[in-house]
C-alpha cells in the first residue's frame, strides 16, 4: 500500500529542531526529503551530545538522528556560486522547498521565493523563523525558549505566588512544525487542483499565541489575563498531582464532572471526606479546593500509583502515573 506522500519531493535547508520535524512528517509518510547542510557548520544538533571520541562521529547524535530519519543528506556551501547552482538544480527536482533562516539568508543567495517562482512557477515554498518574514523584529535571529516567552507560554506556567518558569523544552519548536506539514499538505492539495504553487510565511511565535487562542479571546472578550495556576484547573477539582505509596510516586489525576467525583470516592474506597456536602458538587469543590487536595493526598498516599492509575482509568478518571526515563 503506498504512503501518503509517495512521489513529493522536499529539499530542506536549515537546522535545529523545529524545521527536522516539521519535514520527518512527510519523510515518514514516503515522501524523499533532501537535507541540505554546510560541511563546516553542520546542523548544530549534531552537535548536542556530541563527544570527541565518540566513533559515531557526527551522524549518531540522539536528537539529529530522533529528528532527521528517513531522509537523505547532502553537504553544499551555499557561499560559493558553484553551491549555489547545485542548490538550484535541487529546486528543479523538488515540489516543495522548506528553510527556517532568518530572512535575510535566502535572498542572500538569490533563493529567495520570488527569484525561485521565476525558475519553477508551481514551487511550493515554507519559510518558519522566529518572527516570520515580515515586522520590524523580522531580522531578529531566536529559538523556541524565546518563542514560548513572548508567545505566552512562560506567563501561564507555574504557581500563581512564584516567578514564571516556563514550560519544559521549547515548546514552539513542537508546535510550528505540526503548523507547517498541515501547509503544506493544503498546498500540496491546492496545487494538485490548481497547478498554482504558492509561498508560506509561517512566524514560530504566532504558531504559539494560535495555541494559546483561549486567551486571547478571553482577554478580548473581558480584557482577562489569564495566569499561573499551578497543577490546579478552574473547571476541574480535584485537579493535581498527589503522592502514592513509595519514594517519590506520584498520579496525576483530574475530576471534571460531579459523576466523576462519585466514582472517585469509591475507587478510594469511600473515605470520610467523601460524604462531606462542600465537596458534591463542582463548585464546593472549587471553593473548598485546599483542603480538598490535602483530603485526596491523605488518601492516595498509601496506594500503588500503578494499580490506583489503573482502576481510575478503566472507571473513565483521567488519571496516570508520574514517570521519570528509568
Amino acid at each position: 500500500m503506498p504512503a501518503i506522500f509517495d512521489g513529493i519531493r522536499v529539499l530542506e535547508l536549515g537546522a535545529g529542531a523545529a524545521w527536522p520535524v516539521a519535514t520527518r512528517y512527510f519523510a515518514d509518510h514516503g515522501a524523499t526529503v533532501v537535507k541540505v547542510e554546510s560541511a563546516t557548520r553542520p546542523d548544530f544538533m549534531r552537535l548536542v551530545q556530541y563527544r570527541k571520541d565518540d566513533p559515531r562521529g557526527l551522524d549518531a547524535q540522539p536528537l539529529y538522528v530522533l529528528m532527521n530519519p528517513n531522509k537523505k543528506n547532502v553537504s553544499i556551501n551555499l557561499s560559493h556560486p558553484e553551491g549555489i547552482e547545485l542548490a538550484l538544480r535541487l529546486v528543479d527536482w523538488a515540489d516543495v522547498v522548506a528553510e527556517n533562516f532568518s530572512p535575510r539568508a535566502m535572498l542572500k543567495w538569490g533563493l529567495d521565493y520570488p527569484s525561485l517562482r521565476r525558475r519553477k512557477p508551481d514551487l511550493i515554498m515554507v519559510s518558519s523563523c522566529l518572527f516570520g518574514q515580515t515586522g520590524p523584529q523580522r531580522e531578529y535571529p531566536g529559538f523556541g525558549g524565546q518563542g514560548a516567552a513572548l508567545a505566552g507560554f512562560n506567563h501561564v506556567t507555574g504557581w500563581p505566588d512564584r516567578a514564571a518558569v516556563g514550560p519544559h523544552g521549547t515548546i514552539t519548536d513542537s508546535l510550528s512544525p505540526r503548523y507547517v506539514a498541515c501547509l503544506v499538505t493544503a498546498a500540496l492539495l491546492h496545487r494538485e487542483r490548481s497547478g498554482e504553487g504558492q509561498y508560506l510565511d509561517v512566524a514560530q511565535i504566532e504558531t504559539g499565541v494560535y495555541s494559546l487562542s483561549e486567551m486571547m479571546v478571553r482577554y478580548a472578550a473581558r480584557g482577562e489575563v489569564m495566569t499561573r495556576q499551578g497543577n490546579r484547573c478552574e473547571w476541574a477539582a480535584p485537579h493535581g498531582i498527589y503522592p502514592c505509596r513509595g519514594d517519590d510516586c506520584w498520579i496525576a489525576l483530574a475530576v471534571f464532572s460531579d459523576a466523576e467525583w462519585r466514582l472517585l470516592r469509591r475507587l478510594l474506597g469511600n473515605p470520610p471526606f467523601g460524604q462531606d456536602p462542600r465537596f458534591a458538587k463542582v463548585a464546593g469543590r472549587l471553593e473548598h479546593v485546599e483542603e480538598l487536595d490535602t483530603f485526596v493526598a491523605r488518601s492516595t498516599r498509601e496506594q500503588d500509583a500503578f494499580e490506583l492509575a489503573e482502576r481510575l482509568q478503566r472507571a473513565g478518571i483521567e488519571a496516570g502515573v508520574v514517570q521519570d526515563t528509568e
